[in-house]
């Protein structure tokens, strides 16, 4: 996500629990670990207000499971897929945390020796990217400002010739849940 103002996360207690998100169209991958070792399988859930609501879930029983204190949710997000899940988990007692796709790659290169994409394993390497500290911290931008960087970045793709009506199309979409959320919660409908 281009909207949103980054610092690196310094470190991850062992009482964390580190929870790893692996950010679809309409499917999103989680997985729940431990800085010891301790997980849970990976697992789906949708992108979708049902499916925030089985990840969050799936977050709460691994907590109690493992006795944790705190909680970081990181996901790999390329493109506004995420930004309904970010929304949701912002209201939540969590840190979020970004991982850059390309190191999601290198990393997933490193540990098998094959930078074959299978959504099981993209979950475990979020999390180890994040246990070693390499995750950005996200402040997401509000309103005004965010619809400015879009409209700016949609004209210089424009610009270029680089647009995909598709993908233009499912921004714009997820923008008007987000901000059809927003107004929902600021007028208590």
């Amino acid at each position: 996500m281009r909207q949103a103002e980054t610092g690196k996360v310094k470190f991850v207690k062992d009482d964390t629990l580190i929870v790893a998100i692996d950010v679809g169209m309409e499917m999103n991958h989680g997985y729940c670990t431990t800085p010891d070792g301790r997980d849970i399988r990976p697992f789906k859930f949708d992108n979708t207000r049902e499916g925030m609501d089985k990840l969050w879930g799936m977050v709460m029983s691994s907590k109690n499971r493992f006795q944790c204190e705190e909680i970081i949710i990181g996901y790999e997000s390329t493109g506004p897929y995420g930004e309904p899940m970010v929304h949701y988990l912002m209201k939540k007692p969590v840190m979020l945390v970004q991982v850059n796709p390309m190191h999601t790659k290198r990393v997933k290169e490193i540990s098998d020796n094959s930078p074959l994409k299978t959504d099981d394993k993209d979950p475990r390497v979020i999390a180890d990217i994040i246990k070693l500290g390499r995750a950005l911290s996200i402040v997401i931008r509000k309103a005004m400002r965010l619809y400015l960087r879009r409209l700016n970045n949609s004209r210089e793709r424009h610009i270029r010739g680089t647009d995909c009506p598709f993908e233009s199309v499912t921004a714009i979409g997820l923008s008007v849940v987000s901000r059809i959320q927003e107004s929902n919660e600021r007028y208590k409908m």
